[in-house]
Formats: C-alpha cells, structure tokens, sequence
C-alpha cells in the first residue's frame, strides 16, 4: 500500500446484508464441540436442545440458522465452569478453519486487505457482530458491534471473536501483532489474567467499545504466504458460497428481525401482520410449523435484549423495561423471573 492509500484508509466495515436471512454452516461449531469431546462432555443433548441432528456434523454443506446456532453455544457456556470459554476458543479459530476464505485471507497482499477479504465474506466466519476497522492518526482500531440480540452467550461472542480476530492477525503475518489496548464494554471479570495472556496488553472494562487497536503501519505489512493473484481466486469462489448463505431462512428470524427494527415499544401480532402484508392467523400457522409462537418469539427477544443490557450497561432496571416494551418495571421484573427464575437486579449481580 502507497503513502497516498495509507493517507485515505478511514473505514471499512462488514456487511450481513439482511440479518433475518443468515445462515451459518455448522463447521463453525466444531471448535467448541471438539473441545467438549476433549473434555469427556456428551454434546448431543446440545445438539439436540438446539434442533440440530447429530449427523450434520459429518456435512461440510449443512446450515443451520442464529437461533440454532446461538441456542447451542448458550446452553453449552451455561453449563461449563469454564466462565473464560470464550476466550479459550477464540485462538482456536485459525485461518485453516475458515476453508477457502481462510485461503483468501492468508494469501492476501497485506494486513489490510488480509480483513478486507473476510469483511467482504463476513457469513464464512461466524460472528454475529458488525467488524470495523477504521483509523485514528496513527493507531489502527478493530471494532465489533452486535446486529441481533444475542442474551447470556454475549460476552462468550465478543471474547471469543476479539481474540480469534486478533490470532487471525498474527496468523497471517506470521509473528505476533503487537496490540496498544483491548476494550471491551461489560464489567470486569474474575478472569482479568486470562484477557492479558491473550492480548498481551491493557485491557479496559466498562469501555465504550469492543475492540482492540495496533499501530496503524501494520496494515500495510505483507503476509507471509501473500499471493495476491491466488488471493483473488479463493475470494471469487468465496464470494459464491457467501450468495448461497443468503437464500435461506426460517419465517421465525424474518419476525425477529422485525420485532428487533420495530420503532412500536410493544409490537403486537397485529401490527407486524400489517407491515408484512399478511394476516396473524397466517404468522401463527407459520410460526407452529416451525415450533414456536408469535409469544414466544416476542418473550424471547426481550429476554435476551434485556439480558444484554443488563450484563453490559449500568442501565437502571426502569430504563431496561421501557426499551424492551415494557411501561412498568414490575411488570417487567415479574417477566424477567418468568423467564430466567431471577429478578434483574439479582441477575445483574449474580456473577459479582
């Protein structure tokens, strides 16, 4: 990269294009099944909690949906010890995991353009967080912010992207990228040693971001393995599986991303039959063929909006109540132990 490119680089970001239509591939799991398995851990009850057969394991093409995918990794962190997980999967995640895009990105010119090639093919990777990488004189920022509601396995999500964002970075430079400073936006945990081993610099709670930064010139360092001719290649036909990964969905994430971009506070089944042109008795057919329903569905997204809010703000609980719909905070506090068998603020405090 020229002196004129390094002065215009300012920000490039990911694109999911629409969220209600992602699908993953069930590869992406095999990090953290495979440590289950190392751990003498049965994961089929996982599995099967989250509706994903058993023998989709052995198919590289099977796809499965955010609800299925966040279903398992939240059921599996809840039930280990390990409260540092994420952070003991995100280096798991190396570029050979990433199949062709991980060949893309590896054979790419440089650093910058090594995060280009995954932006451009975001859904190849598993991540549920918008990726920015922008620059600020002369530091250079990753930054990851969430496009759905993602509950209890938040903080599992960004340790475990962060971290694998960050040995992706020394993967393909082939030596370590030495970072200034890792943010991160929830509380301090009881596992500070852990960020340090594996950032390997400070590490701020409470932050206004999720994010590391480096010294800008590294972006415009080679890779090790760049061929940048081959680099275009792998890129091509990863822009075709990335096409496929968007032409499937389930009718019951089209509705959660409906009632997440709702400007009503308490959307009701009326309203969102309205705005897709439709009748409720045809969202509720739809919604029983896939095993839930509308109330569900609605229960379900605010409790793991107010899950959020409540692990990584210092939000009051009447504040959380009205941006999950809810006009008196008692009758969210009496939702929120229905939900989850705790008040708010018992679950804010739970893990201090």
């Amino acid at each position: 990269m020229d002196n004129s490119q390094s002065k215009s680089l300012m920000r490039i970001e990911s694109d999911h294009g629409a969220p209600e239509s992602m699908r993953h591939l069930l590869y992406g799991l095999h990090p953290l099944i495979s440590w289950l398995d190392r751990q003498g851990i049965d994961y089929q009850p996982f599995l099967n909690t989250a509706g994903i057969p058993l023998d989709a394991l052995s198919q590289p093409e099977y796809t499965i949906t955010p609800g299925q995918e966040i279903s398992f990794i939240q059921n599996v962190y809840l039930s280990q010890p390990h409260i540092e997980l994420g952070l003991i999967m995100g280096p798991r995640y190396h570029l050979s995991s990433y199949g062709m895009l991980g060949l893309a990105a590896m054979t790419s010119s440089n650093l910058f353009h090594c995060f280009q090639v995954v932006f451009d093919n975001i859904l190849l990777t598993w991540t549920y967080f918008k990726v920015s990488l922008y620059t600020e004189n002369g530091s250079a920022y990753l930054q990851m912010d969430p496009i759905r509601d993602l509950g209890e396995s938040i903080r599992f999500m960004i340790e475990r992207d962060l971290s694998a964002a960050r040995f992706i970075a020394n993967e393909a430079l082939d030596t370590e990228l030495p970072l200034l400073r890792a943010e991160f936006k929830h509380p301090e945990t009881s596992y500070q040693k852990k960020y340090e081993e594996i950032f390997q610099c400070p590490v701020v709670f409470n932050a206004r971001y999720n994010r590391f930064s480096f010294e800008r010139f590294w972006l415009e360092e080679p890779l090790a393995r760049s061929e940048p001719e081959t680099s275009r290649i792998f890129a091509a036909q990863c822009e075709e599986i990335t096409a496929s990964l968007t032409k499937k969905y389930s009718f019951t994430e089209h509705l959660r991303y409906l009632l997440l971009n709702s400007t009503q506070e308490s959307p009701s089944l009326e309203l969102i039959a309205k705005k897709i042109n439709t009748t409720p008795r045809t969202i509720q057919r739809k919604l029983v063929a896939e095993q839930t329903s509308f109330q569900e569905l609605l229960d379900d997204v605010r409790m793991n909006i107010s899950t959020e809010y409540l692990l990584t703000t210092k939000l009051s609980i009447e504040d959380v109540a009205e941006r999950v719909g809810y006009n008196d905070a008692a009758a969210f506090s009496n939702a929120f132990k229905r939900w989850t068998g705790i008040s708010p603020s018992a679950y804010r405090n739970k893990d201090k």
